[in-house]
């Protein structure tokens, strides 16, 4: 017989707590500096999207491989795939 509290034991404090498993937290680049969008400052990076395409792959922070033509874009991921829009006039 063991000391251990288990998941079962009405003694133990916090029973649901036993052999949970901790919240995934999304992790998201900033496509323009490619930092984590979820710490800093990204006003700038921003500002500079609306007229420039992005540099970096929101999902998992490779550079983009990127095709403009005029006001449009298309920018591709190894991983990810292709996205696309239209940038606004500088």
């Amino acid at each position: 017989m063991t000391d251990l509290p288990t998941a079962g034991d009405s003694g133990w404090s916090d029973p649901d707590t036993l052999g949970a498993i901790p919240p995934v937290v999304a992790v998201t680049y900033c496509a323009s500096c490619g930092r984590s969008a979820n710490k800093g400052n990204h006003v700038l990076c921003r500002e500079r999207l609306r007229v420039e395409p992005p540099v970096h792959c929101t999902t998992c922070r490779r550079e983009l491989a990127i095709v403009r033509s005029g006001s449009q874009w298309s920018a591709t991921c190894k991983k990810h795939g292709e996205t696309s829009g239209t940038l606004e006039d500088a």
